[in-house]
This record gives structure tokens, C-alpha cells and sequence, in this order.
């Protein structure tokens, strides 16, 4: 199959988007993220280098590489707090690619070794903005009351087809064990129908069935009168030397 085929027009197009996603531009990243547009701006027939490719795009390559280049602590901070005032997700997986610059700075072992402890000595606490992304108990318990305070259902039926996450989450034995012991950890007690109770429970109790029957197909036979060392042996010996010699 042939490879895509540049002009001058798409190599511009493709570098201005690139650029307003973010993406770093200089030319050892480039090469690495995308090699043939690479080879292509850098042909005679095109632009003849990379700089010149960049700035035919509209873009001061010498100012873009010192932009690059003069990060310091402070500066990280500051972009990291700017950006979080502007309502950006910080620990959304494409904030890396969007402000790739920014997030590898931070990364970088001469400043902050780590996104997490850049966001730290911002000031901003990672667990709080953790908190988005993960259902802790915290977050199911301000959720629920949230809902039942405007007045939505809290009914599992509804949870389980309309919210499954914070449903799977509440239901897991570290968190609350059931969607209606959720519900009676948050103050909604007259939530919780008796029907409710009886189903969790019976769905609770077939998954420890399921669990321990499991278990059970693991576990080797027990034989009257050997012991369970024994047993164990038995079953990793070679065919034709479990049995005794007739």
C-alpha cells in the first residue's frame, strides 16, 4: 500500500495542527512522532529543513526553541496553576498530550522528578483531583446526597442502568458492599425497599458461591488416609510412579 503522498499545502496544514494540539515541534520529537512528515518537510522538493518548514507554517522556530527551553521551577508552578484556573483537567490522560511541553518539564528530574509532586508544590492537592477519576467512599457518599437532593432516583435499577460506576463502585465489599448499604451510609434509609435489601443480598451471596466454587475446582482431592502433603505430591509425580510398585 502506498504511503501518503505530501505537498507543500498538506505539510503546512499538518504541522499548524500539530501545533494547536499542543504537540511539541521540535525536530527530534517530530522525527520520532511522525518520520515521513518529517523526511518529506526536510526534501528539497519542499522546504529543504525542518526550520524552514515551521516557519513557512507561520511559526518563529528560534523563539519556539527558547520557549523550549527556559523552563524553571517557578514558571512550571505557574503554568500548572494557570492552567488548573482555567478549569483544565490536570490528571486527564490527554493533558500530557496537550500541554506535552509543560508535563515533561515537570517529569524532568532537575525540577520535580514526577506530575504528581509538580502538582503538589503547586499547591493543588492530587488526592482532591484524584478524587475525580476514582470512585472513593468519599465521592459515592457526596454524590448520592447530591442526587437526592435534586431529586433524582436512587432507586438500583435506575443506578445500576443510568450510573453503573458509582453502582459497581458502592456494591464493592472495601467501599460499602451494596448499593443500599450506600444508600443508608448517606442518610437515604427510606431509599432502600425491603425487595432491594433481599435482592443485594442474594446477588452478594452467589458471588461468594461463585467464589468459593472456585476455590474448590483449585484445590486437590483429598484421598481417605493420606495427608494433604501428601496429596499435593501425588499430584505433580510423573504418570506411572504416583502408584506403589505391585
Amino acid at each position: 500500500m502506498p504511503g501518503k503522498i505530501w505537498t507543500r499545502e498538506k505539510l503546512l496544514v499538518a504541522i499548524r495542527k500539530m501545533r494547536c494540539e499542543g504537540a511539541d515541534l521540535s525536530a527530534s520529537s517530530v522525527q520520532k512522532s511522525d518520520s515521513a512528515l518529517f523526511s518529506s518537510a526536510r526534501s528539497r522538493s519542499h522546504f529543504g529543513s525542518w526550520r524552514a518548514a515551521v516557519e513557512a507554517a507561520g511559526f518563529d522556530y528560534d523563539a519556539y526553541r527558547c520557549a523550549r527551553q527556559c523552563w524553571t521551577r517557578d514558571k512550571i508552578l505557574d503554568g500548572i496553576r494557570q492552567l488548573h484556573d482555567d478549569g483544565e483537567d490536570l490528571l486527564d490522560p490527554q493533558f500530557k498530550f496537550k500541554h506535552r511541553s509543560l508535563y515533561l518539564a515537570a517529569c524532568a528530574k532537575r525540577y520535580f522528578g514526577s506530575w504528581r509532586r509538580a502538582v503538589q508544590a503547586s499547591g493543588l492537592s492530587h488526592e482532591k483531583l484524584r478524587e475525580r477519576h476514582i470512585w472513593t467512599k468519599e465521592r459515592i457518599l457526596r454524590t448520592i446526597k447530591q442526587m437526592g437532593h435534586e431529586g433524582k432516583p436512587l432507586g438500583w435499577a435506575y443506578i445500576e442502568t443510568h450510573k453503573p460506576g458509582i453502582y459497581r463502585a458502592a456494591r464493592r465489599k472495601e467501599n460499602f458492599g451494596s448499593w443500599a448499604g450506600a444508600l443508608r451510609a448517606a442518610g437515604f434509609d427510606a431509599h432502600v425497599s425491603r425487595a432491594t435489601a433481599r435482592r443485594e443480598e442474594r446477588a452478594q451471596m452467589q458471588l461468594d458461591a461463585s467464589a468459593e466454587a472456585t476455590q474448590v475446582e483449585t484445590d486437590p482431592p483429598e484421598v481417605e488416609g493420606q495427608s494433604q502433603s501428601e496429596v499435593e505430591l501425588a499430584s505433580t509425580a510423573p504418570r506411572g510412579l504416583s502408584k506403589g510398585a505391585s
